[in-house]
């Protein structure tokens, strides 16, 4: 495993170590309560504090309100937008990593090239569609549990953003090589999809 790969999995993991500082913050903050000497004398006051709490957490489940039809509909169209993508990773991965023969990595090569040669349309057309239908997803949603789906809005938008690029060559002829391996990054786009879901299953 090179060096490349050791840093996609070290981002992986910081990002996961957030998400569970987002989810349990009380695990940050339980020593202190275990070693306060007066802990028990102040048990009504602590009671009544964590009452207020749950109130707070509640209000704050309600503020959480995302459009379902526009959600669902951002959704299904990133999935269909990304599938030859996911396919693609996911053939190249098992020809890389899985002891297959000759013959059956030559057969998932053509059969990629063939996934690709016809869905790749729907990835230049769709994509772009699926941004602008998140952010009115966006616009029409609230929520203050988890910063995780704008995160994962802003690497969409940085997806398609450089997508587009790539497709018009709007880069200096110096960039395109830069932009198609920032764009082509098979880790960004599962950090992107990984922002998204445990975002969404945060304020869900």
């Amino acid at each position: 495993m090179n060096s490349k790969n050791y840093g996609n999995i070290f981002f992986i993991l910081v990002l996961l170590a957030l998400w569970i500082v987002q989810i349990f913050p009380d695990l940050v903050t339980a020593d202190d309560h275990k070693t306060n000497k007066r802990f028990y004398k102040r048990y009504e006051n602590d009671r009544e504090h964590h009452d207020d709490g749950n109130q707070k957490k509640r209000r704050v489940q309600k503020d959480d309100e995302g459009n379902e039809t526009t959600g669902q509909t951002a959704a299904w169209l990133l999935v269909a937008a990304n599938l030859t993508i996911a396919l693609s990773i996911l053939i190249k991965g098992g020809s890389r990593f899985l002891p297959l023969d000759s013959r059956l990595k030559n057969s998932m090569k053509k059969f990629n090239q063939l996934q690709k040669k016809h869905l790749m349309r729907f990835h230049y057309v769709l994509n772009p569609i699926v941004l602008c239908v998140a952010f009115f997803h966006f616009l029409l949603s609230s929520c203050r549990s988890s910063p995780l789906p704008e995160w994962g809005l802003i690497l969409v938008a940085m997806m398609v953003c450089l997508g587009l690029i790539l497709k018009f060559k709007v880069s200096p002829k110096g960039m395109r090589k830069f932009v198609y391996r920032l764009h082509t990054t098979p880790a960004i786009f599962l950090i992107m999809i990984l922002l998204l879901v445990v975002g969404h299953q945060i304020v869900d």
